[in-house]
């Protein structure tokens, strides 16, 4: 959704350029990212913690399973929460993404409120995964190394706290530009219905929420994608292996063949086999001739 607002919605035009229809798109999409945002990270909490849970669970330590469910609750707790307080940005909701019409029913510091509290929740959450693996890694029977290399791949999932610490300060900061407007954008009637941070959405907002969940999902994957490239590696040596075998089988076909019979004569083994042994005798025959020699022994 926020790839789709940042080619639709006039995102880096200057405010004066941007039509009815694309502010009408760029609205859309913050109210759905309103609803978005805690479902895709709650999501991507949750499938952290069952990975958890899978990993360090069977170990006899209790705690850290309780913790576990704790968390797992915690997120089904952020979820709803989040879900219901978008519902009065906009009293009636269909308001908000007209503009000409949204000032009087948009409700910008409730809006402001919320998604301050819903950044700094979810960032809270994110950097208790970040740290959570430490302690039951410490405790595993691995030199140093090892359980440092361990700890940052588990580390990794929840990595896209540093984006929503960004996108946290970002947004605080630019709310406090109400009152630094363009005198260009002055000029025109939208600036009194358009906030005028939206000449910095781009990067300030946009951006981040792209960057947020592709941090965040490729973090949560890399300790399932490194037993994956392993076994994928294996399986293209397997093949390699038995590619140069079958290619040194191939070359020893070109060679003549030979099986005792019962008599104990030597005898082709198919007419290929037979074919080769007159190539070769022929070869012979020719080097005989270049020497001069007139044996018809060796045409045979």
């Amino acid at each position: 959704m926020a790839g789709y607002v940042n080619l639709h919605a006039g995102v880096g035009k200057p405010l004066w350029e941007i039509t009815i229809g694309e502010y009408a798109v760029w609205f859309k999409g913050i109210i759905g990212s309103a609803w978005l945002y805690p479902a895709m990270t709650c999501a991507i909490r949750i499938s952290i913690l069952l990975f958890y849970q899978r990993i360090f669970v069977p170990t006899p330590q209790a705690r850290i399973k309780y913790a576990i469910w704790l968390l797992l609750a915690l997120q089904a707790v952020y979820l709803v929460v989040y879900s219901i307080l978008p519902a009065f940005i906009c009293r009636p909701l269909y308001k908000a993404w007209h503009p000409l019409e949204r000032q009087q029913y948009f409700n910008d510091w409730y809006y402001y409120y919320i998604q301050v509290a819903l950044y700094s929740t979810s960032m809270a959450f994110d950097a208790i995964l970040l740290v959570f693996p430490l302690y039951p890694v410490s405790k595993l029977q691995l030199p140093l190394k090892k359980r440092i290399g361990v700890s940052v791949l588990f580390m990794m999932g929840a990595a896209a706290s540093i984006a929503a610490a960004y996108k946290l300060g970002i947004f605080v900061s630019e709310m406090q530009r109400y009152t630094d407007i363009n005198p260009e954008w002055l000029r025109y009637e939208m600036s009194t219905r358009v906030p005028p941070q939206f000449d910095h959405y781009g990067r300030t907002f946009w951006i981040p929420s792209q960057v947020e969940p592709t941090v965040a999902l490729i973090g949560t994957s890399l300790p399932a994608l490194r037993q994956s490239i392993l076994s994928v590696s294996q399986r293209l040596s397997t093949i390699f292996t038995s590619s140069g075998s079958s290619s040194f089988g191939n070359f020893g076909k070109i060679l003549p063949k030979k099986r005792v019979s019962k008599a104990g004569e030597h005898e082709s083994l198919s007419s290929d086999d037979d074919n080769v042994g007159l190539r070769m005798n022929y070869v012979g025959a020719g080097l005989q001739a270049g020497k001069g020699g007139t044996n018809e022994h060796n045409m045979v």
